[in-house]
């Protein structure tokens, strides 16, 4: 697919704001071999956690406070990324709401004083609209876990967390690729991470 290296990526907040609320965990599994990488990253400011965001994710002001810190977790992607030694134009994220991921993404790159290492993303929402339109049947809704039940995917057990929803993300992303006769390289979006612009 375009000659770009593919990685599906999850990541959980505390809130919807990029920059305000943070980054709680994340996870981030290679497409060619499967190997995934999953950490639970520490907050520095839970006092600012939206509850809502709590309920839906079941975490507690606690777990909050529980995790890597936050310059560990990025110099651990960091290394996870680089080990396919391309430049960042050559490296696609695949996410459910990548507009979402791609700016919480950015957001804790530029909290260590980074730039996130890849500018290509795709967006499985709109992958997700174009399969229903070709098979004339459309999902009530584009949340991942209906979805997953629309392509009669077995989902691997777990729901609002980083690792599992991750990897079934993945599953939906493969089926997509293989069956859906979607070109998926016209889904994919340049976002250049600028930290001035953070």
């Amino acid at each position: 697919m375009s000659g770009l290296k593919y990685y599906v990526l999850d990541s959980e907040t505390c809130g919807l704001k990029a920059g305000y609320h943070e980054m709680t965990e994340l996870s981030i599994i290679r497409y060619d071999d499967r190997v995934q990488l999953t950490k639970r990253i520490k907050c520095e400011y839970p006092d600012r956690a939206d509850g809502r965001a709590l309920e839906i994710t079941g975490m507690t002001i606690a777990d909050l406070m529980k995790g890597d810190a936050k310059e560990e977790v990025v110099e651990k992607f960091e290394k996870f990324i680089n080990q396919d030694e391309l430049t960042i134009e050559h490296r696609c994220i695949v996410a459910h709401n990548a507009p979402f991921d791609k700016r919480f993404c950015h957001a804790l790159w530029a909290s260590v004083g980074k730039t996130f290492p890849a500018i290509c993303w795709l967006n499985t929402m709109d992958v997700a609209k174009k399969w229903a339109l070709r098979t004339g049947i459309k999902p009530k809704n584009n949340q991942l876990g209906t979805l997953l039940k629309f392509a009669n995917i077995k989902t691997v057990k777990g729901i609002h967390n980083a690792e599992s929803d991750a990897r079934n993300l993945y599953l939906y992303w493969k089926k997509s690729v293989e069956e859906s006769g979607l070109n998926q390289v016209d889904f994919i979006k340049r976002y250049p991470h600028h930290l001035a612009e953070e």
